[in-house]
């Protein structure tokens, strides 16, 4: 796969959400040659190594959009009025927090937060909703051009705006 992202790239990586490119580079095991992303992740104090020609395979790709992320945060409040925490568990969480679709990230944090307010969550379903806000807070960050704690606020303000549809149906 060619080389599509430059140094200084933002992107987004499934399961640690917002990071930068900081160096591409090559390195040489068994004798074989291949270029790698270094990229850093500072909310996790995390720099990974991703192979160039595995990126996409492994859902690399660019931060969102200013357009993008609205589309998110429409996601997540649409998402609030209707949840699906029936016969959700474990694995379900982890694949929408791991999806390389942002709007399955959205409907799996929306998910849990309904989740915690229902019924309350297991430590390892918390883990995934931390995780996940983490990733919208990134993508959000990012696409808007904002402060994480603003970020955050647009997240929780979707998802209780959702709610408040839902509680409206009902009346």
């Amino acid at each position: 796969m060619k080389n599509i992202y430059k140094k200084g790239t933002k992107i987004c990586y499934p399961f640690h959400g917002v990071g930068k490119i900081e160096e591409i580079s090559t390195k040489e095991f068994n004798s074989e040659k291949q270029e790698y992303y270094s990229i850093s992740f500072s909310d996790e104090n995390l720099k990974v190594l991703v192979p160039i020609d595995k990126a996409e395979d492994l859902g690399l790709r660019k931060a969102l959009s200013k357009n993008e992320v609205e589309a998110l945060l429409k996601v997540l409040k649409e998402r609030a009025s209707e949840p699906n925490i029936k016969d959700a568990d474990r694995s379900y969480f982890l694949h929408m927090i791991g999806s390389l679709d942002t709007a399955d990230v959205a409907k799996g944090v929306c998910d849990l937060l309904c989740k915690k307010e229902m019924v309350g969550l297991k430590r390892n379903e918390g883990d995934l909703l931390k995780r996940g806000i983490n990733i919208l807070d990134g993508l959000i960050v990012y696409g808007k051009k904002v402060k994480s704690t603003e970020a955050r606020k647009m997240i929780m303000d979707c998802w209780k705006k959702g709610l408040d549809t839902k509680t409206k149906k009902k009346s």
